[in-house]
């Protein structure tokens, strides 16, 4: 910066002394550590500590101060009616200033002061000085000074003096004071202007041998006033969120940056379009996203120069519903349990969730799954994925449960038989259709035959109408047999299974009946 100014704010301030064009400065001090200042017109001033070791060299970067155009700050009614000086000089008067609603930072430009006219004190004088405080004091009394004095030049035409600032850099927080300093002593001073018609403000303060106190009421409020710029603020985004995902191709993107400045709106850094930003400091601009990842930015101009980059908001367009698959339980599986793990595959790089049967569920690699209960009959099993952008896929399979075992009725034969070898019995039972039915034929423990004994075999049954089912046995050569017992095994397509023995037992080659064959019953 071509004219700045540096000050060692400890042990003594050093006069800079320019050595090149570029803004390049050498200072000379004793060697230890230093707090060092540095301040430029229309850059935020820097505070650094530095430690001179005899051939110290550091570079430092003002930001610059980027504002428009404020206001007035004061708290009288603009007519005096009396006026006032001290009789000692270094004395002043100082008015507390509070930034508007909103603003806690300020570009203090002007300091704004009425005197009285010629007519008093007389024979007056112009000169006057002006100084900025802080209200860090006690329950907010001025604290520190923090910019002058400067001087000043008082009018006493009845016109208000206005001593400039602005290229002072002065930032001043939410309150701070706005000082006159009497540079001479009463009569060659000229007279503070105060408003006593109004009500008193409570911002008066008077500053006495370099000690602060409230002035006294009946004094009224002293006629100083500040002009104050706003720096400008880096807008904000508001609207869209970030990290919104939507199925909307169209949104606006809203916001916020200071009045006066220009913000221009780019998506994935094309540029949207630039509009002017108001007095409510409100911007909109509509775009449409791409699918994908849309990065929104928003900059502010003023006066060509580049006021701050709002934070960049990613908004996802994703019109594409999830993908989803069903692997387990099959359409229209059957099953006598009273669970069933449902499970498969889902895939959607903005998933939000999958729920089973309206419960959410954990996807893992891509997997999910999730143990159901089941209902007796028939049981419909939904599967629905939903992305963040609210698109939604459902599936469903019906699954079937059974826990009852079939009947087993009207078992035959259901009295005794006696068999010879090639004879053959009738084995029939009554139950619910679709069955798979086999019987078998158990042999006592004396006087069997050794096939039969050592290899029990089902026989089938076959379904010879609707729920009724038949099957037939044929006595082998060498079986006997003193009452063999018949039972029968019914299976329906759950896994239920059922068994039941018939009331009639088989007595086979026990007695002394002749080989021929028999007549089946």
């Amino acid at each position: 910066v071509a004219n700045a100014n540096l000050l060692l704010v400890e042990d003594a301030a050093v006069t800079p002394v320019k050595t090149d064009a570029n803004g390049n400065y050498s200072i000379t001090a004793y060697e230890g550590t230093y707090t060092l200042k540095v301040v430029a017109p229309f850059f935020h001033s820097q505070e650094i500590e530095v430690t001179f070791d005899g051939n110290s060299s550091l570079d430092i970067v003002l930001k610059p101060i980027i504002s428009y155009p404020g206001g007035e700050i004061g708290y009288d009614d603009g007519v005096p009616e009396n006026a006032r000086a001290f009789y000692d000089a270094g004395n002043g008067w100082g008015v507390k200033m509070s930034l508007p609603e909103g603003k806690n930072k300020g570009v203090l430009t002007a300091g704004v002061f009425r005197f009285w006219d010629t007519e008093w004190p007389i024979p007056g004088g112009t000169a006057f000085k002006v100084e900025i405080w802080d209200a860090t004091g006690a329950d907010g009394a001025p604290g520190k000074k923090v910019a002058g004095p400067f001087n000043g030049t008082a009018k006493r035409n009845g016109e208000w003096t206005v001593v400039d600032l602005s290229s002072e850099g002065i930032l001043v927080d939410k309150d701070f004071y706005m000082v006159y300093i009497q540079s001479h002593p009463n009569p060659n001073a000229p007279g503070l202007a105060t408003d006593e018609s109004s009500a008193n403000s409570g911002r008066n303060w008077q500053i006495v041998g370099g000690a602060w106190s409230k002035s006294p009421v009946a004094e009224g409020n002293y006629m100083i006033r500040a002009r104050v710029n706003y720096e400008v603020d880096k807008p904000v985004i508001t609207s869209p969120k970030d990290g919104l995902v939507t199925t909307e191709s169209k949104v606006t993107v809203e916001g916020t940056s200071s009045p006066t400045t220009t913000v221009t709106v780019k998506n994935n850094g094309k540029e949207l379009g630039s509009v002017n930003v108001g007095n409510d400091g409100k911007f909109a601009v509509e775009t449409t996203l791409a699918e994908g990842e849309n990065v929104l930015t928003a900059t502010s101009m003023i006066n060509g120069m580049n006021a701050g980059e709002a934070d960049p908001v990613r908004v996802i367009l994703d019109t594409k519903k999830p993908t989803l698959t069903i692997d387990s339980p099959k359409e229209g599986t059957k099953t006598n349990r009273e669970t069933v793990t449902v499970e498969g595959t889902v895939a959607d790089v903005n998933l939000d969730w999958v729920k089973v049967n309206g419960q959410k569920t954990e996807v893992v690699n891509g997997k999910y799954s999730k143990r159901v209960m089941l209902d007796n009959g028939e049981n419909i099993i939904k599967v629905v994925a939903q992305d963040l952008a609210g698109n939604k896929i459902n599936k469903s399979v019906k699954v079937y449960a059974k826990y009852t075992a079939p009947q087993i009725e009207n078992l035959l034969p259901n009295d005794d038989r006696t068999l010879v070898t090639g004879q053959s019995v009738r084995i029939e039972f009554d139950s619910e259709p679709g069955l798979r039915s086999t019987f078998v034929i158990h042999m006592p423990l004396t006087n069997m035959g050794a096939q039969i004994n050592s290899n029990p075999t089902e026989f089938p049954m076959m379904e010879t109408s609707a729920g009724h089912y038949v099957g037939y046995w044929t006595v082998p050569l060498g079986t006997k047999a003193n009452g063999a017992v018949i039972e029968v095994k019914a299976i329906d397509s759950f896994g239920n299974e059922s068994r039941k023995t018939a009331t009639g037992k088989l007595y086979i080659n026990s007695g002394t009946t002749s080989g021929g064959i028999g007549v089946m019953r």
